[in-house]
């Protein structure tokens, strides 16, 4: 699946249209995805920073991404999330690089992590926990 289908596959949900975000790269165990920064995204305001809940959702849905390259064959259901939050993360772009950790016949492990400028320096990461079925 190419970027493009991959990016049309993701726009289908309204809640991914809502987070906004690009798909940057994808290999066979990994996808990588950048989200700018917008009103409805900030969760303090005094210092314009991401809410936590964009933040864990932005990973979510990147490791969803990262299960199933087609939802029409095989459509991931999460049963269980961690997330940790390492720093604020303050207005500008986020990244978020969703890996494979394992993945059987009928569950998948995902390990996450969102940065900023430097992805030495991460501002959150997340294991998220996929059914297949």
């Amino acid at each position: 699946m190419t970027l493009e289908e991959l990016q049309a596959q993701c726009d289908r949900v309204p809640f991914f249209r809502f987070l906004d975000f690009d798909i940057t790269s994808a290999d066979d165990e990994s996808v990588v995805a950048s989200m700018v920064q917008s009103e409805r995204h900030i969760g303090n305001p005094a210092i314009g920073a991401f809410h936590g809940g964009i933040t864990a959702s932005f990973m979510e849905a990147i490791a969803s991404v990262t299960v199933s390259r087609n939802w029409d064959i095989l459509l991931p259901k999460p049963i269980n999330l961690t997330s940790d939050y390492l720093r604020p993360a303050l207005a500008g772009t986020l990244f978020t690089r969703a890996s494979i950790s394992r993945k059987g016949r009928r569950m998948a492990s995902i390990e996450t992590v969102a940065w900023q400028a430097d992805p030495e320096k991460p501002v959150a990461r997340g294991l998220f926990h996929f059914l297949l079925v």
